[in-house]
């Protein structure tokens, strides 16, 4: 049996370009770490934005509700018959502060006046204990004969 002779090739025989060798790429794992924690902030920031957002939906569904509940309950009062009132709810989105309803319209009277507070604050307690009754009624001047 004869064996040969083999000659080792090495990087000694490339010819020389002045050029250091490329380093190795160490800094993958580096920037793969650097990715999750992109995508990890992105999906945090999401997360809040949608939750914001279903607050404020929340908040306004109920600002609706007490808008309709006080309407529907100066309605169907029949002192009340005739009369152009308009309830406009608000609920604050932020923080525990107490609901507004605003009362516009107007009144023959004063005595009216306070039948229409009477009623809409009445309504508004029965569904959130802490509701301010704005008024914005009117009560037109006697007219001179």
């Amino acid at each position: 049996m004869t064996f040969g002779i083999a000659w080792a090739q090495s990087s000694a025989t490339a010819p020389a370009t002045g050029l250091a060798p490329a380093a190795p790429a160490t800094t993958s794992g580096g920037s793969a770490a650097l990715g999750f924690l992109v995508i990890l902030g992105l999906l945090v920031i999401v997360g809040i934005a949608v939750k914001l957002y279903d607050r404020k939906r929340k908040r306004d569904a109920e600002a609706v509700h007490l808008q309709a509940q006080v309407s529907d309950a100066l309605m169907r009062d029949a002192r009340l018959a005739g009369l152009v009132l308009t309830p406009t709810a608000n609920v604050p989105t932020w923080g525990r502060g107490p609901a507004i309803i605003e009362l516009s319209g107007e009144v023959p009277d004063g005595a009216m006046r306070d039948t229409v507070l009477r009623v809409a604050r009445e309504e508004a307690a029965r569904l959130r204990p802490d509701v301010e009754i704005i008024d914005r009624l009117t009560v037109p001047h006697a007219r001179a004969a």
